[in-house]
């Protein structure tokens, strides 16, 4: 055993700080507990020496000590509070040791005295009204042999596969949980799951894929790490994703019981030191308010499920940068309802469409991890999660789908072609909505879970991404890089404040405005399927000055076809068709768009389950 000197620690900083004099360690510890720290040469099971942290030398429930540890060795470190060995929750990075399975100890962490490394870049604050978010899981993206990357299913990986977001257009990379948490849950390790043959086994572990619970909310994952420095190589990954123009948004689970100043704590660790560019905060307790109002984070995105804006922003005052925005959970069962062709849905659908805040943003979405992926919301009406173990009673059964006449894969080519064409209606109503798109990861290429809605432990190839290419899913991913860059190209589509459906500009014509059979008119049947919206190009610029195009989209998603009225244009413009889901090439080239002809001026007949965009020139 090795004799270290111990001296009176600093209790103001939790976790462990290098210092001249050497470590000092600070943790909080429950009242009448006794608390031990552990010091472990690397890769030692058993600890080298025990440093007792009696009670009455604590700071309030704060023990701390300063640590001379000899050079030319490298330590790591635990903590023993009553009777459990446990890392310290403020650990910046940390190492999983080897199951024993001898002694059924499970998994087991070491904490690192080691600097973390820290990002170069600077946050790239892009407005809401500009962004498009991907979301993804940092494994599931590349482990698949197919991503035709070398480091799959790390961060490695997902900085490989930059050129290839940036190629789509987005703007924003949202990764689900990235921090340290148990890939084994406590509660339920063992169920019974099915086998690849259909044969139940006597009892199987179900593995935390997702991450959805608490955890060492400091440390990267060194499960995603493709090297034995996880701080560093996520550092670099934030960089490379800085230098290509993309934000780095993170996923965090807090549970009611979180205190707020250690949620800040965290937040404000990833910010600073990782440099990143928002967050989006899951779980429910009293933190929320104060992290909206945080000093520090007030050019951070933070997006929740809602703020209380009239709270944060009374007498109706804007915000100076816009860093709040609202999960827009309405919008997928709404718009979902909309896309097959359910009555009752044009009011809700209208509102969806153009909902906006001039505080607050919001992110709207087709799928998420929770529920069918965008290509099995149109090939599957039941849920199909037999392998999670729970007897498919696991997941929601308000799934809001249709799977177009035959549930799963098919060969009938009617129905896989009635499939893309929603897919495609669905990419174009994202893209046409107010507010900001996300896309789930693989959505963009018909990425199937083969009807599970709930793959929170299916770390294989049910949950992750299948980068096999089809016809289909190229041709898919095709259209939504087109939608993203005609949304960009025309601000009126993402406008920053929330639009008001008056001509307040006194320029003839409302800034937002809805059509039927007849100009100007809502559908008078609300349990219609079909709507026109058209947005007046005056009431937005382009980078260079200009007034935006007036953009015309017509959603019909009847099973029939629908005429609608097209309003008068300002003398010497046109209607030109600039997109039409019925077609295979679903949007016309830039200068070839079709110009309609002065017999068809006053309306246009739209084929069924089809969304066309219209632009006035």
């Amino acid at each position: 055993m090795t004799d270290f000197k111990v001296l009176t620690g600093n209790p103001t900083q939790l976790g462990v700080d290098k210092t001249q004099s050497g470590y000092n360690f600070a943790v909080s510890v429950p009242d009448g507990a006794p608390a031990d720290l552990l010091i472990y040469r690397y890769g030692s099971r058993e600890p080298e020496q025990v440093i007792p942290l009696p009670e009455p030398e604590r700071t309030g429930q704060v023990s701390a000590v300063l640590l001379e540890l000899p050079s030319g060795q490298k330590w790591e470190y635990n903590y023993r509070i009553g009777e459990q060995v446990v890392p310290d929750p403020y650990a910046r990075e940390v190492r999983t040791l080897p199951t024993d399975h001898e002694t059924d100890r499970g998994e087991e962490f070491r904490c690192s005295l080691e600097c973390p490394a820290g990002a170069s870049s600077r946050p790239l604050e892009i407005a809401y009204e500009d962004s498009v978010i991907y979301k993804t899981h940092v494994r599931g993206f590349t482990k698949q042999s197919r991503s035709k990357v070398k480091h799959k299913g790390t961060f490695l990986g997902v900085k490989e596969k930059i050129p290839y977001l940036k190629e789509l257009g987005i703007t924003a990379l949202m990764l689900m949980p990235v921090y340290e948490f148990e890939k084994v849950p406590r509660n339920g390790r063992e169920c019974r799951h099915i086998m690849d043959i259909g044969e139940m086994s006597e009892t199987g572990i179900r593995e935390n894929y997702w991450g959805y619970t608490g955890g060492l909310y400091f440390a990267p994952r060194r499960y995603y790490c493709a090297t034995e420095h996880p701080t560093q190589e996520f550092a670099d990954l934030v960089d490379a994703l800085h230098g290509a123009g993309i934000e780095c948004i993170l996923e965090f689970y807090f549970g009611a019981d979180m205190a707020v100043q250690a949620v800040l704590d965290v937040l404000h660790y990833w910010r600073l030191n990782y440099q990143v560019d928002g967050f989006h905060l899951l779980g429910q307790g009293q933190w929320i308010g104060p992290v909206a109002e945080d000093a520090l984070l007030k050019k951070s995105k933070l997006l929740y499920l809602s703020f209380d804006a009239e709270h944060l922003y009374e007498g109706g005052k804007v915000p100076y940068y816009r860093n709040l925005a609202e999960l827009n959970l309405g919008y997928e069962g709404m718009m979902r309802r909309f896309l097959k062709g359910d009555g009752e849905c044009l009011e809700g659908a209208a509102w969806y469409l153009r909902k906006n805040g001039d505080a607050v943003g919001c992110v709207n979405y087709f799928a998420d991890q929770d529920g069918f992926t965008m290509a099995d919301m149109v090939s599957f009406e039941q849920k199909h999660n037999e392998r999670n173990g729970e007897g498919g009673r696991d997941g929601s059964n308000y799934n809001y789908s249709w799977n177009c006449g035959v549930e799963g894969p098919t060969k009938k080519m009617s129905v896989r072609k009635l499939r893309r064409q929603q897919l495609y209606n669905a990419f174009l109503m994202l893209f046409t909505s107010q507010g900001t798109p996300l896309i789930y990861g693989g959505d963009e290429f018909c990425n199937s879970q083969s009807g599970n809605n709930n793959a929170w432990c299916q770390d294989n190839e049910t949950g992750w991404l299948s980068w096999g290419r089809t016809k289909d899913g190229e041709q898919l991913k095709k259209v939504v890089r087109q939608a993203i860059e005609f949304r960009r190209g025309h601000p009126i589509l993402h406008k920053k404040g929330p639009v008001r459906l008056m001509d307040y500009k006194a320029c003839g014509c409302p800034d937002l405005s809805y059509h039927s059979r007849r100009a100007w008119v809502f559908p008078a049947d609300s349990s219609g399927r079909s709507l026109g919206v058209m947005y007046c190009g005056a009431y937005a610029r382009r980078a260079d000055g200009k007034e935006d195009d007036s953009i015309y989209i017509a959603y019909n998603l009847h099973w029939e076809p629908y005429t609608f009225a097209l309003p008068n244009l300002k003398k010497d413009m046109k209607w030109s068709v600039k997109a039409d889901t019925s077609r295979d090439e679903v949007f016309y080239p830039e200068g070839e768009e079709k110009v309609l002809k002065d017999s068809d001026e006053k309306s246009i007949l739209v084929p069924p389950r089809t969304v066309m965009i219209l632009i006035g020139k």
